[in-house]
């Protein structure tokens, strides 16, 4: 049987997901274990842990070797576990004995960096400066009128703000389109910046007004997943669109699900070629250019911005993304879903020999 760990930050975190792959292992001589990177004993290295119990369909306490091949769901945040998880993982990542389905992306940061030196992939990316001082903001903000603030290692649409030039002064908003700071004063953009970075490192980009007729924030999210033989497969598309009023249509801060075709087919036929052109060239050449830059990977995210003029930009990238946009729109797939770590994973281990 094949070893395979399922690792979160938090012991309860993506049970539903990970019990419906473990469900399906055993067919593929595979047994599943769930474990955060806290639950390894230093001195033994052993996790202390869940093993997926074929026979009563049922996660039970265990102790283990740290399995061959790892899947890794971290979603690091501000908080102390996250900050002793994550030096963890990259101890991990560096033992030749251990695979892992998917290696990440560093972040945010040297993503762009990367992607701007694409000679077709760069015309799709929004200027983005890593911010240092209210200096950088203010000169985008000149130029710009309104500023997006993402944390550089941020997941989820977590701790994203806004700023805007209203009059003389900026309005901060958060994602729910709420005002939470009205600047007049240099020093006070000083203090609120030093607060925000004390927190995390961000970015800054300039904020696209991607709305519906409705003001509702949108955005199109692209699915892809290595398929049994190592190649890249998009398992489907759709568009998620947030309150009226908010600031990003993320699912997780509840965002609804929209079929891609049907969107599509309302757009203007002049548009639609633009677009079509920029969905296919991002898709096609962005997941392997990324394997060549940042080492293996499993699964993408790819979150594209779309105006009314046709203007496709490319938005977000993640390594780690959800998949209730698939499984909303096609539950046909949840079986082809749950089942593709497992066949990967036996990719990989047939790869390097790994029983």
């Amino acid at each position: 049987m094949i070893s395979f760990g399922f690792v979160t930050i938090y012991d309860q975190q993506e049970i539903d997901y990970s019990t419906e792959m473990a469900k399906r292992a055993e067919r593929y001589g595979i047994t599943v274990y769930r474990f955060t990177p806290l639950d390894i004993d230093p001195l033994t290295e052993k996790a202390r842990g869940k093993k997926f119990h074929a026979a009563t369909q049922s996660w039970i306490e265990s102790v283990f070797d740290i399995p061959a091949i790892l899947y890794d769901r971290c979603f690091y945040r501000a908080d102390e576990r996250s900050k002793k998880s994550k030096p963890i993982m990259q101890w991990i990542k560096q033992r030749p004995d251990i695979t892992f389905l998917g290696y990440g992306f560093p972040s945010k940061w040297d993503l762009y960096k990367r992607i701007i030196d694409h000679p077709l992939l760069s015309y799709y990316v929004p200027k983005t400066v890593l911010l240092r001082s209210p200096t950088d903001l203010l000169h985008m903000i000149r130029k710009e009128k309104s500023v997006i603030c993402k944390p550089e290692h941020g997941s989820q649409g977590k701790g994203i703000y806004v700023v805007k030039q209203v009059e003389n002064h900026l309005h901060i908003l958060d994602t729910s389109g709420q005002t939470i700071a009205a600047i007049k004063r240099k020093i006070d953009l000083q203090h609120w910046l030093e607060a925000l970075l004390h927190r995390s490192s961000y970015l800054i980009q300039p904020f696209f007004p991607l709305k519906t007729k409705q003001n509702e924030p949108f955005d199109v999210r692209f699915f892809f997943q290595k398929n049994e033989h190592g190649t890249w497969s998009e398992r489907g598309r759709g568009v998620r669109v947030g309150p009226p009023g908010t600031i990003i249509a993320n699912v997780s801060a509840g965002a609804s699900i929209f079929d891609f075709s049907k969107w599509f087919s309302q757009i203007p036929s002049p548009q639609r070629l633009f677009i079509a052109d920029g969905i296919e060239t991002i898709t096609n050449v962005l997941p392997s250019y990324l394997e060549e830059q940042f080492g293996p990977l499993f699964e993408l995210g790819i979150d594209l911005g779309i105006t009314e003029e046709g203007a496709v930009w490319l938005i977000d990238i993640n390594s780690k993304p959800g998949r209730k946009m698939i499984t909303t729109l096609s539950p046909e797939k949840r079986d082809t879903i749950y089942e593709a770590p497992l066949r990967y994973c036996l990719f990989l281990a047939n790869e390097v020999n790994v029983r």
